[in-house]
């Protein structure tokens, strides 16, 4: 089954010690629900509220990364709490303390990173009367923390408690519609096209 990756900017939070986190744990929206967005010029789609409840009550099953894991981001933790919102899917995930995982956080903090994509297998689609396809029902694979995403300011880290790129395939079968692949291509092509440099004189 192929895994979808999708973008969005909610609002993230790190979890204070005042609202009972230790500053390791990064809660938002992950999915917004009902909210028509233009992935490619043949699609565009929204998610259904509940997609993702089968899910709630195993949200150590949810991956957490920077950058997708699959397009060669960094494990950082994984989600402990996943809920049912009226705005959309929400999740809380505790980050690892690791280089990356610190890191991070301090990016988090600072605004750098402020939004979410989630990779998820599609399990029972519609096709509402305008053409939109709606994700009924999706197992959600992971979650990550990335510079740029499809789905805009939708999706942003609400708290840490204490741009849509082109489709592109990509490896084990993953389709990437965060912008992620299209960039790595670009730095790749920028890098090829750069003279090689004589070694230094002795």
């Amino acid at each position: 089954m192929t895994e979808i990756i999708r973008a969005f900017t909610p609002e993230l939070e790190i979890r204070s010690a005042a609202k009972g986190g230790d500053g390791r744990t990064i809660e938002g929206i992950i999915v917004p629900y009902g909210r028509k967005q233009r992935i490619d010029s043949q699609l565009v789609e929204q998610f259904a509220r509940g997609a993702f409840n089968h899910q709630l009550n195993a949200p150590h099953r949810v991956r957490f990364g920077r950058e997708h894991i699959s397009l060669g981001g960094t494990l950082i933790g994984r989600a402990v709490e996943l809920r049912d919102d009226s705005a959309g899917a929400w999740g809380a995930f505790r980050v690892s303390r690791t280089p990356a995982g610190d890191e991070t956080l301090e990016l988090v903090k600072d605004g750098v990173l402020d939004e979410l994509s989630v990779g998820f297998r599609e399990r029972q689609n519609r096709r509402l009367s305008d053409g939109t396809i709606e994700r009924v029902k999706a197992d959600l694979v992971e979650t990550s923390v990335v510079f740029a995403g499809a789905y805009g300011r939708g999706a942003v880290i609400s708290a840490v408690r204490e741009l849509a790129g082109d489709p592109a395939e990509v490896d084990e079968g993953h389709v990437c519609t965060c912008g992620a692949a299209t960039r790595a291509a670009q730095a790749a092509q920028i890098l090829a096209g750069l003279p090689v440099l004589p070694p230094p004189a002795a």
